[in-house]
């Protein structure tokens, strides 16, 4: 029978809080009999998958993307450079090339999703005043609390060590409310708790305070607090605190995915350590070699480690004594090879490396560029819909946020808010209005403002504002112009009355 796990079921043991599914890189098919070749239009037994996958720390994802603790210091193949200067050998100290391909490649995946301002659709079917006045004070608030940042922060942070958290909280006593990122790097695990078919049922923040465990649960309704404390008749055991957090849904999202340079991680440790080795080569031998022949007083000169001295015995050739030096080749085959890894990596990554040089004045050079950067903003667009659900519940909870600071009114729930990431491209601002101008034929001018680069949140009541005072404007010149008619059509009828009764006289 299956177990049935609820909330309940986790209160029970908390530490069955902290079951979370690993990240995993690399691994292996553990049963292959289904390998076994059979004909077409054979059916065959359905069968779950075998692939076992090797569990990964996110303590490796900080390793990675920090390029002072990269494996390859701690690599001992490298060959290491020493000095024999007589009897006295001298050791050179590590100058280990460590490269910082991961912070680049991060930068560049967090830029495409934040650079630009979150996308809010409002998709209510009828939309008063009332509404549209509501959806504007919304989106003005999102911009004045600096949503963004925690936009920024929580992709930031995903695409750092895996996963994030953002919890929304709300105080009684003060009527605010406030929002806050955790993750691994922070001191924070984000564990989301399943249900026994794979249904998510809360989630939860472990940590440590003061050298306690605390567990930090919410579900739909309730946030459980535990803390570990020590019991010495039955060992560890933990205290609970229970109390509702306002929040009709849970309110500590969750986002997991791949790190930013997942794909590309091989080659860029390849990179390391071929560029490692050719420094070692170009340390050694790559300015000049010097050869001596004859009798050499080591104390004479000033030697180093980037130069190979070479002594001969003065008995060759006839006992002449003689200098010269050595010119070694330049490495171009790892010059070139490097450069190899370099566009796989790119690749991998999807990121590309644009460098000064790589842009001209010309139009042709723009667009190269624009169409060497297809892979990013093709991720970019993929990562838009992973995000999707993230988004939407970032703009629920700060919907329900704000109702609750409300004085519990509820009357930002009315709303029906679809909140989607904006990617980043080259497409300038200029080309975008352009664009939607063009396209003014077969949009609103609704559309067309929400969509405009520098529209405000208000703009559109602004547009109407303007359209209105225009219209009053419009209204009082013709009322006044036609009330200056009438005045000259009255003076002009009594001057012709003066004049008709002026004739009168003079006829009489």
């Amino acid at each position: 029978m299956i177990e049935k796990k609820n909330i309940d079921w986790y209160k029970e043991q908390p530490k069955r809080l902290l079951l979370k599914k690993p990240f995993t890189r690399s691994g292996q098919i553990k049963d292959k009999s289904h390998t076994a070749p059979t004909e077409m239009g054979v059916m065959t037994q359905a069968e779950l998958s075998s692939l076992m996958r090797y569990p990964v720390s996110q303590d490796t994802y900080l390793e990675e993307y920090d390029p002072t603790l990269h494996r390859i210091k701690f690599n001992r193949s490298i060959p290491h450079i020493a000095v024999k200067i007589g009897a006295e050998t001298v050791e050179i100290d590590d100058m280990t090339v460590c490269a910082a391909y991961q912070k680049n490649i991060h930068a560049a995946h967090v830029l495409h999703l934040t650079a630009n301002p979150m996308d809010f659709v409002l998709c209510n079917e009828e939309r008063s005043d009332e509404i549209n006045k509501l959806f504007s004070e919304y989106k003005q608030d999102w911009q004045m609390r600096n949503m963004e940042s925690v936009k920024y922060e929580a992709i930031s942070k995903q695409k750092k060590v895996g996963d994030v958290g953002v919890l929304f909280k709300y105080d009684k006593e003060t009527k605010r409310g406030s929002v806050k990122v955790y993750s691994y790097d922070e001191g924070y695990v984000v564990i989301p708790n399943y249900d026994e078919y794979g249904e998510k049922i809360a989630t939860s923040l472990y940590y440590k305070v003061d050298g306690i465990s605390v567990i930090d649960t919410y579900d739909n309704i309730n946030w459980y607090h535990f803390e570990q404390t020590m019991d010495d008749a039955n060992g560890k055991s933990w205290t609970m605190e229970t109390k509702a957090h306002g929040f009709s849904v849970c309110p500590l999202l969750y986002m997991r995915g791949k790190v930013a340079w997942e794909f590309a991680e091989s080659a860029i440790e390849m990179w390391e350590l071929m560029a490692n080795i050719n420094a070692v080569a170009l340390k050694r031998f790559g300015v000049f070699g010097l050869v001596l022949k004859g009798e050499m007083d080591e104390n004479s000169f000033k030697r180093d480690s980037s130069t190979l001295i070479i002594n001969l015995s003065a008995t060759e050739d006839g006992g002449k004594q003689d200098a010269k030096t050595i010119e070694f080749p330049e490495p171009q085959k790892m010059i070139e090879y490097l450069e190899f890894l370099k566009e796989q990596i790119s690749t991998f990554s999807s990121v590309s490396f644009i460098t000064p040089k790589d842009i001209t004045s010309t139009a042709s050079g723009g667009q190269g560029i624009f169409l060497a950067m297809k892979n990013d903003f093709a991720l970019a667009t993929q990562s838009v819909a992973d995000y999707a659900d993230f988004t939407n519940g970032m703009a629920y909870l700060f919907q329900q946020m704000k109702s609750l600071e409300s004085d519990g009114t509820n009357k930002y729930n009315v709303l029906k808010i679809r909140a989607r990431l904006n990617p980043w491209n080259m497409e300038s601002n200029n080309t975008k209005v352009t664009n939607l101008s063009i396209e003014s034929k077969w949009l609103s001018k609704q559309t067309i403002i929400e969509n405009t680069p520098e529209a405000a949140p208000d703009e559109l009541e602004r547009v109407a504002k303007e359209a209105k005072v225009a219209q009053d404007t419009q209204q009082q010149t013709a009322i006044a112009k036609q009330a200056a008619k009438s005045q000259r059509i009255a003076t002009n009828n009594n001057s012709s009355i003066a004049d008709n009764n002026k004739s009168s006289e003079s006829n009489v």
